[in-house]
C-alpha cells in the first residue's frame, strides 16, 4: 500500500479538525481565535490539494475537504456574526451568509474538473476569503450588523462574481522556486504571528485588508484595462 496517498487525506482531516475548532471559538465569542483558525485550515486546504494531485488521494479525503469548506468558510462565519454581533439582525445575517456561502461551496464542487475550468483561477472570490472578510468584520463592528451586513454582501457578491478571475495562491505558490517559497512562507507566518501578538483589533485589521486587496485586484485590473482600451480605440 502506498501511505503516499493518504497523505492528502491526513492534510484534508487537519483542514476539517481546523473547521470544527474555528466554530466551537466563533460559537464561544473569540472570532480572533476563530479567524486564526481560518487562516490554518486555508494553509492545509491548500496543501492537500497540492498532495493529491502529486501522490493521489481517496474519496475521505474529497469527502473531508468538502466538510471542512463548509464547516470553517461557511458556518463559522456565520456563527462569528450571529454571536458577536448579538440580537435578531446578527442572526438573520449570519444564517443568510452561510446559506449563500454553501450554495457557492456546492457550486464551486460541481464545477471542479469541468472542460472550462482553468486550475490556476478561482471563478468568483474563494469563499476562503469571503470568510475572512466576514469575521474580521465582525471583531472590528460588534454589535454593528448593518456594518457587518455590509460586509457580508459585499462578499457574497464577490463571491459569485464568476466572470473575475482570481488567482490560485496554493497553486502560485507552489510554483514558486523552493527558496522563493520559504521566503513567502516565513514572511506571512511572521506577519500572522505579529498581528495575532499585537491583540485582535489588529489581526483583524490586517486580515481585512488583505482580503479586500486580493478580492478587488481583478476587479480594478479589468477596469484599468478597459480604459486602456477605450483611449487606444
Amino acid at each position: 500500500m502506498d501511505l503516499r496517498r493518504h497523505l492528502a487525506d491526513t492534510l484534508s482531516a487537519a483542514n476539517a479538525a481546523c473547521g470544527v475548532a474555528s466554530a466551537f471559538f466563533a460559537f464561544h465569542g473569540r472570532a480572533d481565535l476563530s479567524l486564526l483558525l481560518l487562516m490554518a485550515g486555508a494553509v492545509f486546504d491548500g496543501l492537500d490539494g497540492a498532495a493529491a494531485r502529486r501522490f493521489g488521494g481517496t474519496r475521505f479525503g474529497v469527502l473531508a475537504d468538502d466538510v471542512a469548506d463548509a464547516i470553517s468558510y461557511a458556518i463559522a462565519p456565520a456563527i462569528a456574526v450571529a454571536v458577536v454581533t448579538a440580537g435578531v439582525e446578527g442572526t438573520v445575517v449570519g444564517v443568510v451568509y452561510g446559506a449563500l456561502t454553501i450554495a457557492r461551496l456546492v457550486f464551486f464542487t460541481l464545477k471542479k474538473g469541468a472542460p472550462d475550468t482553468d486550475p490556476g483561477q478561482f471563478r468568483g472570490l474563494p469563499s476562503t476569503v469571503g470568510g475572512v472578510i466576514v469575521i474580521a468584520a465582525a471583531i472590528l463592528a460588534p454589535h454593528q450588523p448593518v456594518l457587518v451586513a455590509f460586509a457580508a454582501g459585499m462578499a457574497v457578491v464577490l463571491m459569485v462574481s464568476f466572470d473575475a478571475g482570481f488567482v490560485h495562491l496554493g497553486r502560485a505558490f507552489a510554483d514558486l522556486a523552493p527558496a522563493h517559497r520559504r521566503r513567502v512562507g516565513l514572511l506571512a507566518a511572521g506577519t500572522i504571528v505579529v498581528a495575532a501578538a499585537l491583540g485582535p483589533t489588529v489581526l483583524a485589521t490586517a486580515a481585512l485588508w488583505c482580503a479586500l486587496a486580493y478580492a478587488f485586484t481583478p476587479h480594478l485590473q479589468a477596469f484599468a484595462g478597459a480604459i486602456q482600451a477605450h483611449r487606444a480605440a
